[in-house]
């Protein structure tokens, strides 16, 4: 038979006659972009993907369907037929419309797969939920507790009744690992050789050692006080966060290689200069642990505490003497976690001092709720101005506030009424109203200190100007949810693991992803079928027990109230979306990590107990169609068979396994 010589991309290349400029290619083992062909049918069709320039004739034609000829010059990759393949995939979705992560995920800092693992334990897979949770989040019994859940916030479960509870799942999964002998370990990458100091064992530093200990690496967590946790563990009260949880998660970091040194302070007991003798990076997670004043006359007085140290000694089970009647300043965790600890010890009245609304509380809305339920009062509107020591106790004096104009925050100011001041009579007060960063441990490092105490590094690699030491967590960020430390762990690991390589740190690429928009802006079709399921409520002790002790509150899901409340999940993560060619196009071309689709006038979904058919998904690309066709109808629609060769996921298994 007949052959040709060409060049594709400078290389040179024999090909038989009548083979298409695709065929060529992929002989030579050259890789040309295309989303609608598919090599077991004859007929091709027009996705324009493939497109190539022949050289010397300025002609742009599709690949798949063009015939090479003696002498060809074909270039397939340029700037040119790139913004030619953006501009193609701009069009295909003008009209594809779909999820292709779920909104509670893409929410979650740390981006757990929050589909998979709920599927998981509907299914009655626990071991699979487990080994999922902790692809992203290696504390997972401790945040299945103390995360506020972005996640949640965003469920599309919105709009029919209630959000799935996926941060009780999460603790739900966790607490059966932990009843297991055999517990779940992640699997550890070959041994590298190199070594990592962390400073600090709180979410950031643990989250960072469990990263590189899996990637190979040797981790050593320094922690100044005589147990890991940080804030964690000193910070938040036992019938939050008991012990053993921490423990368990801890148990985790043990199994993996992780090595701890207790009571060893930064910048005291170590220093870079000692470390660098033995490691081959730094990375410095001390958190935010330092109370922030309330600037007013007396808060130095004897009985006054902040929120911080009160809570510290809790832990610590040191006796406090606190008296009957406890007045807290805050609005935030602390502040809550302080009055409901203060009922705990004793306290007969605790009343809570905020200067904003109780609906701009930045506590968890839940943790509120309970505190309310237990007796604690809430004044809102009401900031302190003066405290002074009286014969009795301990006077302070509020002044009443009014909303002013809205801040940057997107919050109204407070702003005091003249004249409305008022006073109440305690024999503790707790300052809640704040943390913020010890400067100390960034001078010690000698990487600078920004505002706030912030430590100064790359935010997107969490590197310092001293290339070996890094830094990040709540001492990057300023004090931030648990579960952000977490994802500036895992951020850390990366760039760390990059440096100790020899490579230079770079940020982890941005997934595209495909979005009907908002949780509120998903078509109304989208809900067709599915019928409104109160949200499985979260067993609690009684009100009447909570007071006795620190035992914990919030109980947790049995087997099957967790099956029953994952059961709710509308799945609406795309089953396609770790196969789907157009993502993975749209990953390589397109600029923008996102496209928000709110056209949804042809939005339809077909559903059988295997497969699934979402037509807004379709791009017409014709591969089910010509693949019936060409085989005459004799094709068995095996599930299988058409989710693989569906390049967008319209066609898609109905439920993942």
């Amino acid at each position: 038979m007949k052959s040709h010589a060409i060049v594709i991309n400078g290389q040179q290349v024999r090909v038989e006659s009548g083979v298409s400029i695709l065929e060529a290619a992929t002989s030579a083992g050259l890789h040309i972009p295309t989303l609608c062909f598919l090599d077991s049918l004859h007929e091709t069709g027009s996705c324009w993907m493939c497109i190539v320039e022949i050289k010397g004739k300025n002609r742009f034609v599709p690949a798949c369907h063009t015939l090479v000829t003696e002498g060809m010059i074909i270039e397939t990759h340029n700037d040119t037929l790139n913004s030619m393949r953006r501009q193609s995939l701009e069009r295909i979705f003008e009209e594809h419309s779909g999820d292709c992560m779920g909104p509670c995920e893409l929410s979650c800092p740390a981006g757990c797969d929050i589909p998979d693992f709920v599927a998981a334990i509907a299914a009655e897979n626990d071991w699979e939920a487990i080994k999922i949770i902790k692809n992203t989040i290696p504390l997972p019994g401790i945040l299945g507790r103390i995360c506020p859940a972005p996640c949640e916030d965003v469920c599309r479960r919105h709009g029919i009744d209630a959000p799935v509870s996926i941060c009780a799942l999460k603790r739900y999964a966790a607490d059966k690992d932990s009843e297991r002998q055999d517990r779940f370990v992640p699997e550890l990458a070959p041994a590298t050789g190199k070594k990592v100091a962390v400073i600090g064992s709180g979410p950031a530093g643990l989250s960072a050692a469990y990263f590189l200990l899996c990637k190979g690496v040797a981790v050593t967590v320094f922690e100044s006080g005589a147990e890991a946790g940080g804030m964690m563990r000193y910070g938040i009260p036992r019938f939050r966060l008991p012990d053993d949880v921490i423990a368990s998660d801890i148990e985790t970091l043990l199994a993996i290689g992780v090595e701890f040194r207790f009571n060893t302070t930064f910048g005291k007991e170590i220093n870079p200069d000692i470390l660098k003798k033995e490691f081959d990076a730094l990375f410095i997670a001390v958190g935010a642990q330092s109370a922030s004043m309330m600037n007013i006359p007396g808060e130095h007085e004897q009985g006054v505490i902040s929120g911080i140290e009160f809570l510290r000694k809790a832990a610590g089970r040191e006796p406090q003497h606190i008296g009957k009647q406890v007045i807290v300043t805050g609005g935030g965790d602390t502040a809550i976690d302080a009055a409901r600890t203060a009922i705990r010890l004793g306290a007969s009245r605790v009343t809570i001092l905020y200067r904003r609304s109780k609906q701009e509380m930045p506590a968890n809305s839940a943790e509120i709720e309970e505190a309310l339920a237990e007796g604690i009062t809430l004044v809102e509107y009401a900031a302190p101005v003066a405290i002074r020591t009286t014969t009795e106790a301990l006077e302070i004096t509020a002044i009443r506030m009014r909303p002013g104009e809205t801040d940057k925050t997107g919050r109204r100011t407070p702003v005091p009424v003249e004249g409305s001041e008022f006073t109440i009579n305690a024999d503790t007060i707790i300052s809640a109203i704040g943390q913020h960063i010890d400067p100390s441990a960034g001078m010690s490092a000698g990487i600078g200190v920004g505002q706030g105490g912030k430590l100064k590094v790359n935010p997107e690699t969490l590197q310092s100007e001293n290339p070996w030491i890094f830094a990040g967590g709540d001492c990057v960020t300023g004090a931030d949810i648990a579960i952000r430390a977490v994802e500036q762990g895992k951020m850390a690991a990366h760039s760390i693991e990059l440096y100790v390589k020899g490579e230079i740190p770079r940020p982890q690429k941005s997934s595209f992803n495909s979005s009907f928009g908002s949780r509120d802006n998903a078509p109304q079709a989208f809900y067709q079928g599915k019928v409104p399921t109160d949200r499985v409520r979260v067993p609690e002790l009684s009100l009447e027990k909570r007071s006795e002790s620190f035992k914990e509150v919030v109980v947790g899901y049995t087997k099957d109230l967790a099956i029953k409340e994952a059961q709710r999940c509308l799945q609406c993560r795309c089953n396609a979306v770790t196969e789907c060619r157009l993502k993975e196009l749209a990953d390589r071309y397109l600029p923008m990590h996102t496209i928000e689709n709110h056209v949804h006038a042809g939005f339809y979904k077909a559903e059988t107990a295997e497969i699934s058919m979402e037509r807004e998904k379709c791009i017409d690309c014709g591969i089910c169609v010509r693949m019936l066709e060409q085989l005459e109808g004799n094709l068995k629609l095996e599930s299988t068979v058409m989710s693989e060769n569906c390049p967008t996921g319209a066609i898609s298994l109905a439920e993942r396994s």
